[in-house]
């Protein structure tokens, strides 16, 4: 019986040998050490053959190069689970929980829209406690709650394990992130509501991008896209804005403007009520177009994007301007403008200090081997001790 990883690499007309010859990228990739190509020609027939489970970082290659997710190749995570998969353990708590009721829902929601309402300003570090503190509440709730109630449940469940990753991944822990990401793709799944599995879907990307996971993330972000004219426009321009930026990072140029082109004719719709991602604006498309120039070695464009947006961006949304800031420096740095590159590295230090934002440390530590060449100037030695205690602290 053919199974749906041989089914895969069928659809692709290729052969076992042009599948390993991909998978041999992808492993370089993702900094995973294969066997030699006799040994992995017989790993791949067992596997195809269903005689054999893929352990979890053949999986992560498969779904690499084939750009699908798990599932959509018929793995099974409870026999080969990966680092990502593994669910978290919380604190049971000691006294009897609660039961569901209008009350705690809305004492629930309320909590919630400040903490997003705090975030950007705020950054992951001190919200991270917080809003984990109330994840042992909601795990009691989901479990015990029925009736009339239990989608409402659910879907705060949602909405917390969705936040909770993203403060993970904001902090710079994507394993965190994506085990809370994909628990709240649990909950979407359940409430079997398209908006809210595409919006999960999309963060997923995000977080396997992030990880250097381009072709995965390009599958999930396909996965969110799956019924793109059901969504809202806010919701289906960040999802086009993930398969984006993935297709960058697999230099696939000509995609990548496309889904750009179109993620800017939704932002520019304005939010819809109760928007998942009221973040996104024109704005916000333009800064992650400008990453995807830098990715593509487009310096030139990714300044001219970035100098515009950072004119019209909203001041509630500080910690995404510092991450603009941080590659406005990069873009500078490629086209060797020394002083815009350390004016605008500087700036988005002190936003990443006072956020704690691991995602614009990351981008000021690619500018850093930018600058070596200038490392004796005043301004770059300053920004390097700058980063080099935030780093150490």
């Amino acid at each position: 019986m053919k199974t749906k990883l041989q089914a895969a690499r069928k659809a692709r007309g290729w052969s076992q040998a042009e599948l390993i010859e991909a998978m041999e990228a992808a492993a370089e990739r993702l900094g995973i050490e294969l066997p030699s190509p006799s040994s992995l020609k017989t790993q791949v027939s067992m596997f195809e053959n269903g005689r054999r489970p893929p352990g979890g970082e053949y999986q992560a290659i498969f779904c690499e190069v084939y750009q699908m997710t798990r599932g959509e190749l018929g793995f099974n995570i409870e026999t080969a689970p990966s680092q990502l998969d593994t669910l978290p353990t919380l604190p049971s708590p000691r006294a009897a929980a609660p039961k569901a009721s209008p009350e705690i829902l809305n004492y629930l929601q309320s909590v919630f829209v400040q903490h997003t309402q705090a975030e950007p300003l705020a950054g992951p570090r001190f919200l991270v406690p917080p809003v984990q503190s109330q994840l042992p509440l909601i795990e009691e709730l989901c479990k015990e709650a029925s009736g009339p109630l239990r989608d409402d449940v659910v879907r705060v469940g949602a909405r917390y394990a969705e936040f909770l990753g993203w403060l993970h991944q904001d902090t710079g822990d994507s394993q965190s992130a994506m085990l809370w990401t994909n628990r709240s793709l649990d909950y979407a799944s359940e409430l079997d509501d398209p908006t809210l599995s595409a919006y999960v879907f999309q963060r997923r990307s995000n977080i396997a991008a992030e990880a250097g996971q381009a072709g995965y993330a390009v599958g999930l972000a396909n996965a969110a896209l799956k019924h793109a004219r059901e969504l809202p426009s806010q919701v289906r321009a960040v999802a086009l804005r993930a398969r984006a930026n993935s297709l960058a990072l697999l230099g696939e140029a000509d995609e990548c403007a496309r889904a750009l082109d179109e993620a800017r004719n939704f932002a520019d719709q304005g939010p819809n009520e109760a928007s998942l991602a009221p973040y996104c604006s024109v704005s916000y498309i333009d800064m992650e177009a400008a990453n995807c120039a830098l990715q593509l070695r487009r310096a030139q464009d990714a300044v001219e994007t970035l100098e515009a947006s950072l004119t019209r961006w909203p001041a509630e949304q500080q910690r995404d301007r510092g991450l603009c800031l941080a590659r406005l420096a990069t873009a500078y740095a490629q086209l060797e403008d020394v002083e815009g590159a350390s004016n605008a590295g500087a700036e988005a230090a002190a936003i990443a200090q006072s956020t704690g934002s691991a995602r614009i440390l990351a981008e000021l530590g690619r500018l850093q081997p930018l600058l070596t060449p200038w490392r004796k100037l005043v301004e770059v030695a300053e920004l390097n001790r700058l980063l080099g205690n935030m780093k150490g602290s």
